[in-house]
């Protein structure tokens, strides 16, 4: 599969996600049971933390994923090409424009 991260891994990411998941909720449950005191300040730090370093760990691996196109090539391979046809494309244009340009015999 070019372009495309596979089952195994995307299945790997939820399994760890759900598991970080449950490792919290249960952690809070059982930390607060007892003496229904606030949690240990490592327990706030992971919970307040934990979106944010989610997302940037979104962020880098779509940054990661979206660096080729789908065909496989670069984005920096497509620019110079762009530009290398744009270049073609002035060339004969100028060339269409010295024919005008050139009086009819006659």
């Amino acid at each position: 599969m070019t372009g495309k991260t596979k089952p195994r891994v995307r299945l790997l990411f939820v399994a760890i996600w759900i598991a970080l998941v449950v490792a919290l909720f249960v952690g809070f449950t059982f930390i607060n049971a007892p003496h229904g005191g606030s949690p240990p300040w490592i327990a706030s730090v992971i919970v307040s933390w934990l979106p944010f370093l989610a997302l940037v760990g979104v962020w880098l691996w779509y940054a990661r994923t979206s660096r080729r196109s789908s065909s496989g090539t670069s984005w920096v391979d497509l620019y110079e090409q762009q530009v290398a046809e744009n270049k073609r494309t002035n060339a004969l244009l100028e060339r269409i424009a010295a024919a005008l340009e050139k009086p009819s015999p006659g």
